[in-house]
């Protein structure tokens, strides 16, 4: 198959599950709580998330554009452009901050959250002061890695319950199912439009993406799965992943650990890089400075987690609603 398809499609797929899929949290909240309707919300969204970005890449790949800031200067026109893009890129800042605080709080018992926020970041500069390849094979294995884990928790439960439709029977899952779908879409635009935009091979990007969603999918419903097997001990849990690999796998809190930390960095510097590229082609400014200067800000809203529990939500809340505009927007240009 095409390097470029692949390439694509692990970049998507890495993205798209964003940065607390190993956790599990994401899941509990936008499908796990609504049963079957959640599995419904998951097919919705994974698929919604491939299709709304495969337009938009195809958008961009017409009018030659490769980054966020591009994007919004065609929808949104020169006076709004800079804002926006300004506001989006420091709430996928803030988000790849506190989803690194997130997951290191109370990752091993009896060892500070701050030891692993520092383990974290020195993972994503090893990764991103290297070249973009280490951080498209890194995210590969991390990939791999994180669908072997999840094969085997689910390998190691008796059976899955399967909720009927009357359970959680209401609106909400739709809703939860939108807001993860703008979320995990403007992450995923954000990595590869710098690498789809511009290229000449129109047909491995849509092969890239229909792969990638494929994969996305596949994790989301292994999660699930998972969850409603152990729904009663995980429903209330920030990390409910991390819990039922405890308690099935010998090690498995260790393991988790570590498949997290090296995780949260990978996609840390995925992100980052995305991020930092197309301002240093637009201004002309050096990167290591410019992504010096992202990790700082990154470092500072990884420790709010630990402070500050409520940050994770206003942060992926911010997140979310640029993504919303993004897509409304985009939707409402197509029919005018």
């Amino acid at each position: 198959m095409d390097k470029v398809a692949w390439q694509i499609a692990i970049l998507f797929a890495g993205s798209a599950l964003g940065g607390h899929y190993l956790g599990g949290y994401e899941w509990l909240r936008f499908f796990t709580y609504f049963g079957s309707w959640g599995t419904v919300g998951i097919a919705l969204a994974g698929i919604g998330i491939g299709w709304i970005c495969l337009q938009l890449l195809n958008y961009c790949h017409r009018h030659q554009v490769g980054s966020l800031y591009e994007l919004y200067l065609f929808l949104f026109g020169e006076a709004f452009a800079s804002s926006l893009s300004m506001i989006t890129h420091l709430f996928l800042l803030a988000y790849v901050g506190v989803m690194l605080g997130q997951q290191s709080a109370q990752l091993i018992p009896g060892l500070s959250s701050v030891w692993f926020v520092l383990l974290s970041l020195i993972v994503t500069i090893s990764f991103l002061f290297k070249r973009w390849q280490w951080i498209v094979t890194g995210s590969g294995i991390c990939l791999g890695a994180g669908l072997l884990f999840f094969a085997l928790l689910f390998l190691r439960q008796p059976h899955v319950p399967i909720p009927g439709l009357g359970y959680q029977m209401n609106g909400s899952w739709v809703i939860h199912a939108v807001f993860f779908l703008a979320l995990h879409l403007l992450l995923a635009l954000v990595v590869l439009l710098p690498v789809a935009g511009r290229t000449d091979q129109p047909n491995a990007v849509r092969l890239g993406v229909g792969i990638g969603t494929g994969i996305t999918l596949l994790f989301l419903l292994l999660g699930q799965a998972i969850f409603l097997s152990h729904w009663h001990d995980i429903h209330t849990s920030l990390s409910p992943v991390q819990l039922i690999s405890s308690r099935l796998l010998p090690a498995g809190n260790w393991l988790f650990a570590i498949l997290v930390l090296i995780q949260g960095g990978v996609l840390s510097a995925l992100l980052l890089h995305s991020l930092a590229l197309p301002v240093t082609l637009r201004h002309q400014l050096q990167m290591p400075p410019l992504l010096f200067v992202m990790l700082l800000l990154v470092g500072v809203f990884a420790l709010l987690p630990l402070f500050l529990p409520w940050s994770v939500s206003v942060v992926a809340s911010g997140a979310t609603y640029c993504g919303l505009f993004l897509i409304g927007w985009f939707i409402w240009k197509r029919q005018t």
